[in-house]
């Protein structure tokens, strides 16, 4: 919306946001709401404003036109992984986005970045998988000290990808994922595996895959070892359940998480937002904030 009319026209949708009649005021905030990103500069000038009652109001509506825009970069993350995988990277950044929308994305992707290359400096190119493991797990594990949060398991800062890399720590999956998208970097073929209750990774190799937990500091695991961990979390094991993650699942998983860990804190809100992300996910047809825009 470039024109000075429908600019005019916004700001006098701002002005009716404290308008007496409730219907008025509903069906401003919906068409504000409807304009999106355009109405965004103006909706944060009115965040700013002396009128208490227009500053919450305007507040309201961009903790509204937020979540739908986040979901749309979801919906273009699954409409171009269709017939195919979603790209896993993107995925944990849109993520990342929804918890800290203020974090800069590239300054995750230079600290993965600068984790492969020092993978590369002491990468043996002539290693076997079983060498290739041990030798990200030791940088990762032991030179820069990642580990798993077992004392602060329900933090939420474990499932965003930024705090992961900032405090080091993290949830088996979002541990396994740093190893994948370190590897990635270097073509390697580290792939996350969804075991129940406890995700690990593994280099697919088709004859000789090496597994291994980054939860504890990359212990190698045999195939005995996860046949245990499953029977562990009250699972009976199935052959399917050794093989490769598919990145939409990672993500869903990784999102469950933290649904399950907002639902416990009463941040039901985010909680429900993120659960219309994995609806997007899985069908990027829908619309569910179609629906979640007229609760104002």
């Amino acid at each position: 919306m470039s024109n000075q009319k429908a600019l005019g026209q916004i700001s006098h949708l701002i002005q009716l946001l404290t308008d007496r009649d409730a219907f008025i005021h509903e069906k401003v905030s919906l068409q504000l709401i409807d304009l999106g990103e355009d109405a965004l500069p103006f909706l944060e000038m009115a965040v700013r404003s002396e009128e208490v009652a227009l500053r919450v109001k305007a507040q309201e509506v961009i903790d509204a036109i937020l979540p739908k825009k986040l979901g749309e970069k979801f919906r273009q993350l699954a409409q171009k992984g269709l017939g195919q995988d979603v790209d896993l990277e993107a995925g944990i950044l849109l993520v990342m986005e929804f918890g800290y929308p203020d974090c800069d994305p590239d300054v995750c992707r230079q600290a993965l970045d600068s984790l492969a290359h020092q993978l590369e400096q002491k990468l043996d190119l002539n290693a076997d998988p079983s060498q290739v493991v041990s030798t990200l797990t030791h940088l990762l594990f032991q030179q820069e000290h990642f580990r798993g949060n077992k004392k602060n398991y329900l933090d939420p800062d474990n499932s965003y990808i930024n705090k992961v890399l900032e405090n080091k720590t993290g949830l088996p999956i979002t541990l396994s994922i740093l190893c994948v998208l370190v590897a990635s970097r270097l073509s390697l073929p580290i792939v996350g595996v969804g075991l129940p209750g406890h995700y690990i990774a593994k280099y697919n190799h088709p004859k000789n895959p090496v597994y291994f937990d980054p939860f504890h500091q990359g212990r190698l695991l045999t195939r005995a070892d996860c046949i245990q961990i499953m029977e562990q979390f009250g699972h009976p094991f199935e052959e399917i359940y050794l093989s490769q993650s598919t990145h939409q699942e990672t993500l869903i998983r990784m999102m469950n998480n933290l649904i399950q860990v907002y639902q416990g804190s009463n941040e039901t809100k985010k909680a429900d937002t993120l659960s219309d992300y994995i609806k997007i996910l899985m069908n990027p047809s829908k619309d569910p904030f179609s629906k979640n825009s007229r609760e104002i």
